[in-house]
């Protein structure tokens, strides 16, 4: 066990092993799967540059993507905040949807979770005017847990450190002189 300042850390040995590569009969199967892995990856990679070659001049992708039988899903309306669930993962594709205007297209972008081609449809712009009325409450909304929980590790640290001495039996006890 090691104590740092902030913290303390434990390690625990589970198996010891020599320094060095080791050799393939051990890692074969790890090695024989990162290798399918990868051809995987350019499998889909490649088929997914043929369909984004194939819809590149098509007007509309929804509707040519399922003429061609490839899985296509319209997504929206969506907030940066609250994305839909297969572009929640995917910050590089989500922000492209962003940069869209409607009718714009995307090139083929390689995700965390698979290959996209996205197209804007409508674009809808925040209402400042709205905004600016909610602010303060928006803002108050999302401090005030921040604070509360400021306010229970200051408590808990007071608590944690005091040394607190209960004499409320001799305060509370009875003196002879108070009969007279």
């Amino acid at each position: 066990m090691i104590e740092g300042a902030r913290a303390s850390y434990v390690f625990r040995l589970d198996s010891l092993q020599p320094a060095g590569v080791p050799p393939l009969a051990e890692i074969r199967g790890r090695v024989l799967e990162a290798a399918r892995f990868e051809k995987k990856k350019e499998v889909a990679r490649q088929r997914a540059e043929r369909i984004a070659a194939g819809l590149r001049d098509a007007p509309d992708l929804l509707a040519a993507g399922r003429a061609r039988g490839v899985p296509v899903r319209r997504a929206g309306p969506f907030a940066r905040i609250a994305p839909p669930p297969e572009l929640a993962r995917e910050p590089v594709v989500l922000g492209a949807a962003f940069g869209l205007k409607p009718g714009e297209k995307t090139g083929l972008l390689a995700g965390e979770t698979g290959f996209f081609l996205l197209q804007g449809i409508a674009r809808t712009s925040a209402d400042s005017a709205a905004w600016l009325k909610q602010r303060d409450e928006q803002r108050e909304s999302l401090l005030w847990p921040i604070a509360q929980a400021r306010i229970q590790q200051f408590v808990a640290a007071l608590r944690a450190e005091a040394k607190i001495v209960d004499r409320r039996k001799e305060l509370y006890r009875p003196t002879a002189s108070s009969g007279d």
